[in-house]
């Protein structure tokens, strides 16, 4: 008697296009919204654009909008934390080569500051305009980026202290004070379309930040 031989079909392998796997282009997918949000939310608030102005400005259908987020909020935040988390990293590569110099590096981070600002403004207005009129929907995100500026401010000035310790706390107000006088200044200059010359905004405020140097015994300044 023949024996009679059963098989399972293989499975699949997972189908890719132009060489990417299903999670790359969700990935993908996700990261244009993310992107055309920023965009959007930047130059006309939050409140007045769409999920329909998002996915169109991606070039993607609803489907994939809701793939990717379970709302409007939700991309706001992650809109959010993008534009930040690119202006972080955007000022500390800019004062990477000047850690051993506090005067250097005071100079360059406050000239990556405005010039962020300057050359992304709808990423600066969402951060510093924006943001502040939708804190209720963005939730503990909004905190959460703040303090990470301040604990950047206190990251960069604590290797050059020198005189008197100065408490926890009062050093953490000092530095918030200084990220409060940038984001002031910066909403101020958005909103005369960057009339101000630059160098005028960073050579005032490096002289605030001078102070507060020479207060702290900061290397350089004292």
């Amino acid at each position: 008697m023949t024996e009679l031989k059963t098989t399972l079909p293989a499975q699949a392998a997972p189908r890719s296009y132009g060489g990417k796997s299903a999670e790359e282009r969700q990935a993908a997918r996700k990261q244009a919204l993310v992107d055309a949000a920023v965009h959007l939310f930047g130059e006309q608030g939050f409140a007045a654009v769409s999920i329909d102005a998002i996915c169109s400005q991606a070039g993607l259908t609803k489907r994939y909008f809701y793939e990717a987020f379970p709302s409007r909020e939700a991309l706001l935040t992650a809109a959010y934390e993008s534009a930040t988390r690119e202006y972080m990293q955007s000022i500390l590569a800019a004062v990477a080569p000047y850690l051993m110099d506090a005067r250097k590096l005071v100079r360059a981070g406050l000239q990556e500051s405005f010039g962020f600002v300057k050359r992304n403004p709808a990423k600066a207005r969402l951060i510093l305009i924006e943001a502040m009129s939708v804190r209720g929907q963005l939730g503990e995100m909004y905190g959460e980026r703040y303090d990470a500026f301040v604990d950047l401010m206190l990251q960069f000035t604590r290797p050059f202290l020198s005189g008197p310790k100065v408490p926890d706390k009062v050093l953490r107000v000092m530095a918030k004070s200084a990220v409060g006088v940038i984001i002031h200044l910066c909403q101020s200059w958005i909103a005369t379309d960057f009339k101000q010359p630059m160098a005028e905004l960073v050579d005032g405020t490096e002289r605030v930040f001078g102070g507060m140097g020479r207060e702290l015994g900061v290397k350089g300044y004292a």
